[in-house]
């Protein structure tokens, strides 16, 4: 009897358990969304871009390209528009893929039950709140949710295992924080002098930065500050300036009473979307300033002025945690960018592409 009524606990145990996986089910994706699109390969692995990751990319960036004029997508001259944003589209797709890919050659797949279940995890969050976040409520008020975001369950998900990838990616070559040790190193291993290799070389610059956010000021106010800047009688007193009218705090630009400013590699920002911002650092030399520049369409967009700094043994010695975190980006976003060029030179559009009706695309 006791035999039985143990049978029986276990039972109910696994119907329960199986009913909290159940909780929050996942949707399947329409025969429209799961269609194959384009697809990509690197070595042997080759990835499928659906519709639904197309349609998502498409929608989040549409007003970018077409500056909120609809019509463009048919029509005369609809060519040139569904080719910029296809560019657009094209690119992220690598940039998730990329990290999908680099992360398992590191040792973590982002398809593994352990995966998995950080996303069930974050799902269960997402809707009924936790330390980091307010929960929606319902799961059907977190569907609702990502449906305003463009997107379906399978591509919100797609995009957990792109930032669960880059998570394992960052712990690899940058280590992780310790609340007693401070920072742990990753499994990836460099010295100060490699990290000093890097400082002086031509793939890292050291700059100060004016940045106004878009909306703030208008151009015509920066190009007047920066001629402010011009009248400084140093380095210091620029920065002062700065951090005195604008939302740069001193942490930004000084460190123990003297310039630090910013360190910069070739690789440590994605180069479709900073490459005009890249090219202004890499351009200026050392008590140089750029003109007032703008940048639309990224997470920064507004009016920036570039100030080209001197690397010297003193900044890396005062400022080597930044230089060397600076040096960690450079390596993360060498690697990417390398399985990204490979995967971009893969890239080939299916038969199935022809079907899509850009002025159409919508999640209704």
């Amino acid at each position: 009897m006791k035999k039985i009524s143990i049978l029986i606990l276990i039972a109910l145990c696994a119907l329960l358990l199986a009913g909290c996986d159940n909780e929050y089910k996942p949707v399947e994706s329409t025969e429209e969304e799961a269609r194959v699109i384009a697809t990509l390969t690197y070595g042997e692995s080759t990835y499928e871009v659906r519709y639904e990751l197309y349609r998502a990319l498409f929608l989040a960036n549409k007003e970018v390209v077409d500056g909120c004029d609809a019509s463009v997508w048919e029509g005369d001259g609809s060519e040139e528009y569904i080719a910029r944003i296809n560019e657009i589209i094209r690119a992220k797709v690598c940039e998730i893929y990329s990290a999908i890919h680099l992360a398992k050659a590191l040792g973590y797949d982002a398809y593994s039950k352990d995966a998995d279940k950080q996303i069930k995890e974050y799902i269960k969050g997402a809707v009924e709140g936790d330390d980091d976040q307010i929960g929606h409520g319902s799961y059907e008020a977190y569907l609702a949710s990502l449906k305003d975001n463009y997107l379906n369950y399978s591509v919100a998900t797609l995009l957990m295992r792109y930032s669960l990838s880059m998570t394992a990616i960052n712990e690899y070559y940058g280590g992780t924080e310790h609340e007693v040790f401070g920072n742990m190193q990753g499994e990836y291993t460099y010295t100060a002098d490699d990290v000093k290799s890097y400082y002086f070389s031509g793939d890292c610059a050291r700059v100060m930065e004016l940045y106004i956010p878009s909306g703030v000021k208008s151009k015509a106010w920066v190009e007047d500050f920066r001629a402010q800047l011009l009248t400084k009688s140093s380095e210091l007193a620029m920065a002062t300036h700065i951090i005195a009218n604008t939302s740069a705090t001193e942490a930004d630009l000084i460190v123990d009473d003297e310039v630090s400013g910013i360190v910069i590699g070739k690789n440590s920002l994605d180069s479709f979307y900073y490459s005009a911002y890249l090219a202004k650092v890499f351009d200026v030399e050392a008590g140089e300033m750029s003109e007032v520049f703008e940048l639309s369409g990224t997470e920064a967009d507004g009016y920036y002025v570039i100030y080209g700094l001197e690397k010297s043994e003193e900044h890396f010695s005062r400022c080597y945690e930044q230089i060397r975190l600076s040096y960690i980006d450079e390596v993360i976003g060498g690697k990417i960018a390398e399985v990204s060029e490979a995967l971009n030179a893969s890239y080939r559009l299916s038969e199935s592409y022809s079907e899509i009706n850009h002025q159409g695309i919508s999640m209704e």
